[in-house]
């Protein structure tokens, strides 16, 4: 047997192995995520809020969209208010519309993106249970679309058929959250979309609020 055939079989079998364990990587290393996970920097909407008030909100892990941009962890991502109706009465729940259009990394220049929110969960707390992990989660009449060209999606079936589409991660985590599910008590997504008005969070309960911390995942078009 040739000690040269022995050495570039070897050599094969190395960038065989390089090779698989290059594809066992995250699929958003690899290909680019079309999803960001942002928290919330603060109370939204405070006492004197008004439709336009901006709106901050803080990358949780570094992300590299699509087309190649690099969005380091704790990128600023901006919105602002598109609606707001702070009580529920007899014309209707209260309301609360969101818009998000701009990441701002450190020491770098803006980027405009067009982003849909389309899931909040609260601050995420070891101590309690993450009902991120709920399986059973209410989800109807909640309704979204990313472009005017791709059509709506509603319900259960249509969230989760988006979430695979997306790459958006599963498996009961901290992270996993469903497009189309608000994780807030009392509080549902209305609607949600890369245009204006933006994301419509609503409740015939309570008054419509995000603290400090809730959890965003936004999707990127």
């Amino acid at each position: 047997m040739s000690l040269g055939w022995i050495g570039r079989s070897s050599a094969a079998l190395i960038a065989i192995s390089l090779s698989l364990a290059s594809t066992a990587q995250d699929p958003a290393t690899i290909r680019g995520s079309p999803q960001i996970h942002a928290l919330l920097d603060k109370l939204v909407p405070s006492k004197k809020a008004a439709v336009g008030d901006p709106v901050v909100a803080r990358t949780t892990e570094p992300t590299r969209l699509s087309d190649g941009t690099e969005l380091p962890k704790g990128t600023q991502i901006l919105g602002k208010i598109t609606e707001l109706k702070l009580k529920p009465d007899k014309q209707g729940p209260s309301r609360l519309g969101l818009l998000f259009r701009t990441a701002q990394p450190k020491n770098g220049k803006e980027i405009t993106l067009m982003l849909a929110l389309v899931s909040l969960a609260p601050r995420f707390e070891a101590s309690r249970v993450d009902l991120t992990g709920t399986q059973n989660m209410t989800l109807g009449g909640h309704t979204g679309r990313i472009s005017q060209t791709e059509g709506p999606t509603s319900g259960s079936a249509s969230g989760d058929s988006l979430s695979k589409a997306s790459g958006v991660r599963g498996g009961g985590g901290p992270q996993t959250m469903l497009p189309g599910t608000c994780y807030l008590p009392n509080m549902t997504i209305e609607n949600y979309s890369a245009e204006e008005p933006g994301t419509i969070i609503q409740s015939t309960k309570t008054i419509v609020y995000l603290n400090s911390g809730t959890r965003l995942l936004l999707l990127v078009r």
